[in-house]
């Protein structure tokens, strides 16, 4: 085999979704304007060349960034949320309880606040932001609907759970993990009540 047919095999090989999931990770710690392709190509052990396999431009790569985020954060939970879950109850405990785990790709989590800070000077991020929060308060109302609340309610009750979600993640980051076990726990009670199909 070639030099050139083994580094095209080595490129390949490290698939676009890798390099996605790295710089979405590395928003979290760094934020987007720190983002830097060498540096990314560095801790994945490969060449720039690599990097050039996939994506035309560093602009590209962020652009991808956040369709890879939308798609992985929230399209695909929703698809999970409605095939798996038939009771509403079910699937918001299913959608509640994925947003109040600690990793850093939660609702208010490092990732997110770094890609709403980008969105404060970019449009595709402010765009792709407030797709993803049109998409949570949708995923969120339609399960209240379900639970008898009217659509203004629903949707009204889907934007507190979403404010309350980003919020908790945000304070509960710091804390310890009993802490963030009872705040979790007051969520849940709060926004999965038997009173939940007469509003929050």
């Amino acid at each position: 085999m070639s030099e050139d047919a083994r580094k095209s095999r080595k490129m390949a090989k490290l698939s676009k979704e890798i390099w996605l999931k790295s710089t979405l990770d590395k928003v979290g710690d760094v934020g987007v304007a720190s983002i830097e392709v060498e540096s990314l190509a560095m801790e994945l052990k490969v060449t720039k060349g690599s990097f050039y396999w996939h994506f035309q431009s560093r602009d590209s790569l962020l652009s991808e960034m956040l369709n890879y985020w939308y798609n992985s954060a929230t399209l695909a939970i929703g698809l999970v949320g409605k095939r798996d879950f038939n009771d509403p109850l079910d699937r918001l405990r299913y959608f509640f309880t994925l947003a109040l785990n600690r990793s850093p790709d939660v609702p208010g989590g490092p990732i997110e606040q770094a890609l709403r800070e980008w969105a404060r000077v970019s449009d595709i991020a402010a765009e792709m932001t407030r797709r993803v929060d049109q998409d949570r308060i949708s995923l969120i109302s339609d399960a209240y609907i379900e639970l008898g609340q009217s659509e203004d309610q629903a949707r009204l009750t889907a934007e507190m759970a979403l404010a309350q979600l980003i919020g908790l993640n945000i304070l509960m980051r710091s804390k310890s993990l009993r802490h963030h076990a009872e705040g979790t726990k007051a969520f849940l009670e709060l926004f999965l009540s038997a009173k939940v199909g007469e509003g929050v």
